[in-house]
């Protein structure tokens, strides 16, 4: 894993860490940062994955929904694809995990 996964993964643990006692716009907060540096990176699928974190808390979603996609960051920071395909991809796995 080189640096810039690695320091994203860090951010991403610490975001799973906050999942039980931070305020909506603390998570917020964190996710952003995280898509931002994923965005400059160019990792697509950590980029998506953010937004679908976000756009949960803005719906109200907390507990094991947003651990859910949390946990289908963190191994999406581990892919080394990034195009639209595996995007749509990590996006299908994690609606079929949530669902389930």
């Amino acid at each position: 894993m080189g640096i810039q996964a690695h320091d994203l993964a860090a951010s991403v643990a610490r975001l799973s860490m906050m999942t039980g006692h931070a305020r909506p716009a603390e998570m917020a907060g964190a996710v952003d940062a995280i898509r931002c540096t994923a965005q400059a990176e160019g990792r697509l699928p950590v980029v998506a994955l953010a937004r679908a974190i976000e756009a949960a808390l803005a719906r109200g979603e907390r507990g094991v929904v947003i651990d859910g996609w949390i946990a289908m960051m963190r191994e999406a920071i581990g892919c080394e694809r990034s195009d639209a395909d595996c995007t749509g991809i990590y996006l299908a796995a994690a609606a079929v995990r949530l669902a389930h």
